[in-house]
């Protein structure tokens, strides 16, 4: 169990869900990063994408995986001052306000390194059964914000929150939804809110722990599909001897993370191929145990972000080989998702690319919004992840809001192009 050092076992339930999460598998095996519109309703998803898409903070954990009855603390680190707040969601969804709470409600924070729990806090946090994953996020807002006191719990009869800890209210996820995507619009500086997250595991107090320790089976799911540039030939794509890639700035990294959701172990996409991380495919076939052992035993994030550098490298040449033009880093980085999810071929097939070069900056919002078929259905993901896109191409400026007479507005499958 998780002890404290004062009160009662009342105040124990609330932190024993942060960390001894359901039964659904270690790293979240079982509430999947899915790109799907519903899931995306989830508050895990709800809560990792607001994180990668506000950016800002560094989260940390004292370890990645911790034993039963080893103490976890979680540090961020905070740039600015500013309001911050704590949540960890499990793969059970159940989404809890680790920090402000009823010992510590003042969550106005200065600029440095924070530890929770501290000495102030008076409790401490242990790692507790059954065993698997675990999500924790951390946003600083520049505004009053206050996910505790506007939570879901016990309450007194003037209203003030009672509860140890609070659930997060639907209402507050919804304002956690809708400051990330505007922070995600804005450059970093007129930001209104910073996220960052990391993720954690617990596990027996004897025996391996890591991710191996996860249960044993292979997810698979219809709503990921292939990265369009994972599926074309490797070769054919280079820039002139002594010319490196231009390197995508961390918010068109975050961009792609948040599209592709992260898995740490392997899975099988909507095309039953072995992928693994954010949609890195390790072969085109479905999973069949005799993978490499590192992602048969699972990969952290940092691993899985460095396969996704690896992979974006084919659009970082493509862009930087066909476009004409000068980019913003934005630009840059909103064609580089774009080639990472519809493939080279098609990026230099496609009239986006012309208008692109044409300079006709007026077009390319709505030439974005026509790649959002995949083999043969609209997709709610490829809707949202072609927004985003031209929010990071348009960053800080406006978005033309009504297409030229002549505009070509049809419906373009991913699969198939122009």
């Amino acid at each position: 169990m998780i002890r404290r050092g004062i009160t009662d076992w009342m105040m124990l339930w609330p932190i024993m869900w942060l960390l001894a999460l359901g039964s659904g598998g270690a790293f979240g095996q079982n509430v999947p990063p899915s790109q799907g519109a519903a899931a995306s309703q989830t508050f895990r998803r709800v809560t990792e994408d607001a994180a990668m898409l506000a950016g800002g903070l560094s989260v940390q954990l004292n370890k990645t995986f911790h034993r039963e009855g080893e103490v976890v603390l979680v540090t961020i680190d905070i740039p600015r001052a500013g309001y911050l707040n704590v949540l960890s969601v499990g793969p059970d969804d159940v989404p809890t306000v680790l920090f402000p709470n009823r010992d510590h409600p003042d969550n106005r924070v200065s600029a440095g390194s924070l530890t929770i729990p501290n000495a102030q806090m008076k409790f401490d946090l242990q790692a507790m059964p059954p065993y698997g994953a675990t999500l924790v996020a951390a946003f600083l807002s520049r505004e009053a914000l206050d996910f505790y006191q506007n939570g879901d719990g016990e309450r007194d009869g003037e209203g003030a929150m009672q509860a140890p800890f609070a659930r997060l209210s639907v209402a507050s996820r919804n304002q956690l939804r809708q400051l990330a995507g505007k922070s995600f619009a804005v450059l970093p500086r007129a930001a209104p809110l910073l996220g960052g997250m990391a993720y954690g595991g617990v596990c027996a107090a004897s025996g391996a722990c890591d991710a191996a320790s996860a249960p044993a089976g292979i997810a698979s799911f219809e709503d990921r599909l292939t990265p369009g540039i994972l599926l074309e030939p490797r070769d054919g794509v280079s820039l002139p001897k002594g010319i490196k890639p231009r390197p995508i700035h961390e918010k068109g990294i975050r961009l792609t993370k948040v599209s592709e959701g992260f898995m740490p172990r392997l899975y099988n996409d909507a095309a039953s191929y072995c992928s693994v991380a954010y949609g890195h495919l390790v072969k085109k076939a479905p999973c069949d145990g005799q993978e490499p052992p590192e992602f048969r035993r699972g990969i952290s994030e940092s691993r899985g972000e460095s396969l996704l550098v690896q992979d974006l490298r084919r659009a970082q040449l493509a862009v930087m080989g066909m476009v004409t033009t000068a980019l913003s880093d934005g630009q840059y980085a909103a064609l580089c998702d774009f080639t990472y999810n519809v493939g080279v071929g098609n990026l230099q097939k496609s009239t986006l690319l012309k208008v692109v070069n044409a300079g006709e900056h007026e077009r390319v919002p709505f030439q974005f919004r026509r790649w959002i078929k995949a083999n043969g259905k609209e997709s709610a993901v490829l809707k949202t992840r072609r927004e985003r896109e031209i929010q990071l191409y348009f960053e800080s400026s406006p978005i033309p809001k009504n297409p030229p007479a002549d505009e070509d507005l049809s419906v373009i499958d991913i699969r198939i192009g122009e």
